[in-house]
């Protein structure tokens, strides 16, 4: 059976229901806890800067409550089972978002007209939803330790606003839905789950993540080609000293460390723990000046043999060690010498 919804009955239902105070608890017993319920979506994931620690998300949050104030017979009103209230002329549960960075309000309107478009859905049993988006900016702890297969915890913490409020905030499901999320190139979804924690003071629930790096990219760019240097820093003790390029290669090498080190430098946050790699980074850097200086000193050492005519130098270097040796078994055959028992004669 299908029923007319006139102007008129809407009309008349929505004057009676604004003739409640928005700001009265939606209990007929004022001192009645009301148990809002919170779906959360996560539409997409913007950003996320590991080293400032912030983390940009699309949500959704949907958010259903029992209100004992604003119900009605729907016989009486040409069957109107549901009616929308604009939300400055109703109640809705005043909840923030604890880390987030700049606004913590989770009603996060551009201006006058997104707030004057935006109703809370009622029922004739009185369930109310409400559905809110937006973009959020939330403050995340970073841990590179295994850089550039880091895996990242965040949370978004949506708690009550104030003391006594007798309103406790509940989770519909276990975890984020992201059935309708749109995929980030850079960070995966790996984890996510829901908590809740209810105190004498605040309700409190949070929408945990787990962001876990793509780290495709970066390992072409980046490990490869360093891994590559430090087999190429091995090659310097190939060339020939007298070429003059032994030098150059070491100390090219030496720049392009310094230059993957700076680079890694703006990537990473400067907190505990260190990365992995940027230790294995700094091993590398150390190897690579102590080859260029000992490219540096066989350099020297070869141009010194070269000025006193490397042609004698083995000569004598035999001749050295010829006369050594010859020393060495003088000394022994006089102290054998020495100790040898002469017999005396007999008269």
């Amino acid at each position: 059976m299908i029923y007319c919804q006139k102007f008129d009955n809407i009309s008349d239902l929505k004057r009676q229901l604004q003739k409640v105070e928005a700001d009265l608890h939606p209990r007929l017993n004022q001192n009645e806890i009301v148990n809002v319920s919170i779906l959360a979506y996560l539409s997409s994931i913007l950003d996320y800067d590991e080293v400032s620690g912030t983390l940009q998300v699309v949500t959704s949050f949907m958010m259903v409550w029992m209100d004992e104030l604003r119900q009605w017979n729907s016989s009486e009103y040409g069957n109107v089972t549901s009616v929308n209230l604009p939300i400055t002329s109703t109640w809705i549960p005043k909840i923030n978002v604890a880390n987030m960075v700049r606004h913590h309000s989770i009603f996060m309107y551009h201006n006058e007209m997104e707030i004057r478009k935006s109703y809370v859905n009622y029922k004739s049993d009185g369930i109310a939803v409400y559905q809110v988006s937006g973009v959020q900016e939330l403050s995340c702890s970073s841990n590179v330790k295994y850089f550039p297969l880091d895996s990242h915890a965040c949370s978004i913490q949506l708690t009550t606003t104030q003391v006594f409020d007798y309103t406790i905030l509940k989770p519909v499901m276990k975890t984020i839905d992201l059935t309708y999320g749109v995929s980030n190139p850079k960070w995966s979804i790996t984890e996510n789950f829901v908590e809740s924690d209810v105190t004498e003071y605040t309700s409190k629930i949070s929408f945990n993540i787990t962001l876990s790096r793509n780290p495709s990219f970066l390992f072409l760019n980046l490990v490869v080609p360093i891994v590559l240097l430090s087999f190429a820093n091995l090659l310097v003790f190939c060339i020939p000293a007298a070429s003059g390029e032994r030098g150059s290669l070491a100390f090219t090498i030496l720049l392009t460390f310094v230059v993957f080190i700076t680079l890694v430098t703006d990537i990473l946050p400067a907190c505990k723990p260190i990365s992995y790699f940027n230790i294995f980074l700094e091993v590398q850097l150390f190897c690579s000046v102590l080859i260029t200086f000992c490219a540096v000193w066989s350099i020297t050492l070869h141009h010194k043999f070269a000025e006193n005519d490397s042609q004698e130098i083995f000569p004598r270097l035999l001749l050295q060690m010829s006369c050594a040796y010859r020393n060495s078994c003088s000394k022994h055959h006089r102290k054998d010498k020495k100790n040898q028992v002469v017999p005396s004669k007999k008269s």
